[in-house]
């Protein structure tokens, strides 16, 4: 994209063309002020580019959230600059609540109220997100909805706590994606082989076999179990 100064990008923005006036809205060097009035734009693809752009500033965003179109609104719960009390908000919003918990900047607080959400997608983007905790993922684990735990036994955060969680579901399934959790300690890998379901025990073994380590570790544990 070409580098304009400010006062080309406002001056793009009078422009009769719509895709002018998204360049100049999108441009890395767009400034609050070419923002701000591209968020005046009467087409919703100029307003989004200006959502979405880096440069946003907090009021602008927060102008952004309030616009009347969805798809203005879902670009600046998208934008990295986003902070949690925006995407707090932005999850009371039916129409871009998704993009509020895909985005990177939500907190735990913000992963915790999505977890609430009556839209499996929502809770499942939600124990999905990389800034998943410990706390997030017991609470994911506890869903109605195996995609949901799925997300969470499988997610790289999962601590051996939430694994042994995982390890206790009803659902087969969540347990072999804790099996299968490269966080899984030799304790967990102990304990899937045993599980009933063959699916789940493979798991285990698979993992097993990938780390020669593990492998000692667990036949360690399985030989003290024997002599206890």
């Amino acid at each position: 994209m070409t580098t304009k100064t400010p006062e080309e990008l406002l001056k793009d923005l009078d422009s009769n063309d719509v895709n002018v006036r998204t360049d100049a809205a999108s441009n890395p060097s767009a400034t609050p002020e070419v923002l701000l009035k591209a968020l005046e734009d009467e087409h919703k693809y100029v307003r989004c580019a200006a959502a979405g752009n880096p440069n946003a500033t907090p009021e602008i965003l927060r102008k952004a959230l309030e616009d009347k179109n969805e798809y203005v609104r879902s670009c600046a719960a998208e934008n990295p600059n986003a902070t949690p009390e925006m995407l707090l908000k932005a999850l009371e919003d039916k129409d871009v609540r998704y993009a509020a918990t895909q985005n990177l900047n939500a907190t735990p607080e913000v992963l915790l109220k999505a977890l609430e959400d009556e839209d499996y997608h929502i809770r499942y983007y939600a124990a999905e997100n990389p800034n998943a905790t410990h706390e997030v993922l017991l609470k994911a684990l506890e869903d109605w909805d195996y995609r949901v735990s799925l997300a969470a036994a499988g997610h790289p955060n999962a601590t051996p706590e939430v694994l042994l969680k995982a390890l206790k579901d009803t659902d087969y399934r969540v347990r072999k994606y804790a099996a299968g959790n490269p966080n899984a300690t030799p304790e967990i890998l102990l304990k899937a082989l045993s599980d009933k379901d063959e699916l789940v025990r493979k798991s285990a073994q698979e993992s097993l076999q990938k780390d020669p380590i593990l492998q000692i570790q667990v036949a360690a544990l399985r030989a003290q179990s024997t002599e206890t």
